[in-house]
């Protein structure tokens, strides 16, 4: 070969290796700017989910704190019914208990008037008894 064949083909040989480079930097910058279309397009895809994610996380939050809410009510109206309940059976136990005492004080009285001197020995025993509990 010649030296001329030789030139030319180091000289077409350099063309293609500096048309190569700017081809691989054209290549590059391409990349880069698709990476950062991409990035960006992800970055507002990832917002406008989050920003969706949000309204539905606080939708649903809502729901919970209603539903609490509501099952509050509910348990308060059965909690104010078995007070209710428990009242009235409180207080008819102590309207009871009440005319109970009051016959057995009228019972006592009446006794007592009807058998004094037995009603005083009684009182004079239980007396003497409760002394002797209390002083051990």
């Amino acid at each position: 070969m010649s030296e001329t064949q030789s030139e030319e083909r180091d000289d077409i040989a350099q063309a293609k290796l500096e048309s190569g480079a700017e081809h691989a930097k054209q290549a590059l910058n391409a990349a880069s700017e698709a990476t950062k279309a991409v990035g960006e397009t992800v970055k507002k895809h990832a917002q406008s989910v989050y920003g969706t994610s949000r309204e539905h996380l606080t939708a649903a939050a809502k729901d919970v704190s209603d539903a609490a809410a509501a099952k509050y009510d509910e348990l308060r109206g059965q909690a104010k019914t078995v007070a209710g309940d428990y009242k009235d059976r409180a207080q008819s136990a102590w309207s009871e208990a009440t005319t109970t005492a009051r016959n057995f004080q009228t019972d006592a009285e009446a006794y007592v008037r009807t058998y004094p001197l037995k009603a005083v020995g009684i009182a004079i025993g239980a007396g003497f008894l409760l002394g002797v509990i209390f002083r051990r």
